[in-house]
């Protein structure tokens, strides 16, 4: 009686690597992975190799004996791993399903659901037929609360990175298995269709029928075909791009501006604060207020300030230091540099000159 035992070998990031170097990069290194596996292949009697594009092969080898087999199959493993590291920019994963017999067409299903926790175990090692685990029946943190104010703000790579790095956080969880963890996912991308829909029906359930309209179930559920984080982290940014188009940019402008009108006075308030309360990126809403206003956003934030110190000066006998304090300077000293910088004189010479601030 014949057994068969088969070797799944994955490339690690290749989705990942193709977009950040090339199409033709990747498909250099590709040859340079087929020699690898192939080389590994020919030097075990009776294994066969079956290349399955993009970035996979499949190994199987066939003998009378089943604990030798696995024991080949791990040597094969552990052999494709390293050369794969010394011939070509990348690292690979050997998934390897248990023993069966030849013929009966299990050994690939074996080994690719051994190849599915990937999703879990990350990449660069060798996975044997995981042991049937306890399965945690909730995930160890929520991040509904922020998630759903990144999505009503339109901001759909924030989203995306909350949601993928809830992933990798999950995925550390002890005896968490692919199943487990997509289902996870796939209640929170349920939960981002229910916030960015704004189609309500008269009782104000969502219109789910609308809603995936714009989110197809099959997109859903073609998550149980991704096994690679990073792929994972590329298809989320893709999937929330379509579901949440980015807010205008002028709005992300008022807003940042709304935000700075409310607490200017804060000495704590910086740009990265601003960028947070909006859901953009710091460098994106400097670029806005250079492009859009012709300032920056540290001569905005000091012309509010610089503002309302003038009218205090103008309208009330409070001291300076306590005017410092009211309009976001943390003591009199920073107050009186600031105004010798933008106005040109003292807040004391500014005040015995009976001037007063432009509206």
């Amino acid at each position: 009686m014949d057994y068969a035992v088969a070797a799944l070998v994955d490339i690690d990031d290749y989705m990942a690597s193709e977009q950040a170097r090339g199409r033709s990069w990747a498909r250099r290194q590709l040859q340079h992975a087929d020699q690898v596996v192939r080389a590994a292949t020919r030097s075990r009697p009776g294994a066969t190799c079956r290349p399955q594009p993009p970035e996979e092969w499949l190994v199987l080898l066939t003998g009378a004996d089943p604990d030798a087999l696995m024991s080949d199959a791990a040597a094969l493993a552990e052999e494709v791993r390293a050369c794969m590291v010394r011939e070509t920019a990348w690292t690979a994963t050997v998934s390897l399903g248990p023993p069966s017999l030849a013929g009966g067409g299990t050994a690939e299903h074996d080994a690719r659901l051994a190849n599915d926790y990937k999703l879990v175990l990350g990449g660069d090692r060798v996975i044997a037929p995981p042991p049937p685990a306890r399965v945690p029946l909730a995930p160890p943190v929520r991040i509904e609360q922020e998630l759903s104010r990144r999505v009503r703000a339109g901001d759909h790579n924030g989203a995306a990175g909350l949601l993928a790095g809830w992933v990798d956080r999950c995925a550390r969880e002890p005896d968490v298995d692919p199943r487990t963890l997509r289902n996870w996912l796939i209640g929170q991308l349920l939960f981002v269709v229910d916030v960015a829909n704004r189609s309500r029906l008269t009782d104000g359930s969502t219109d789910w029928v609308e809603a995936c309209a714009r989110l197809p179930i099959e997109d859903i559920v073609s998550v149980g075909d991704i096994h690679e984080r990073s792929y994972l982290h590329i298809w989320l940014r893709e999937t929330l791009g379509r579901l949440m188009p980015p807010p205008p940019r002028r709005d992300v402008l008022a807003l940042a501006e709304a935000y700075l009108a409310e607490h200017y006075t804060d000495p704590g308030l910086r740009l990265t604060t601003v960028a947070a309360a909006v859901s953009a990126s710091p460098f994106y809403i400097s670029h806005l207020f250079a492009e859009e206003r012709r300032t920056t956003f540290l001569r905005h934030l000091t012309g509010l300030r610089l503002q309302h110190a003038r009218r205090l000066l103008s309208t009330s006998p409070l001291p300076i230091d306590v005017i410092a304090a009211r309009t976001g300077y943390l003591s009199a000293k920073a107050l009186r540099g600031a105004f010798r910088r933008h106005v040109g004189c003292s807040p004391t010479e500014y005040r015995k000159a009976g001037l007063r601030p432009c509206s």
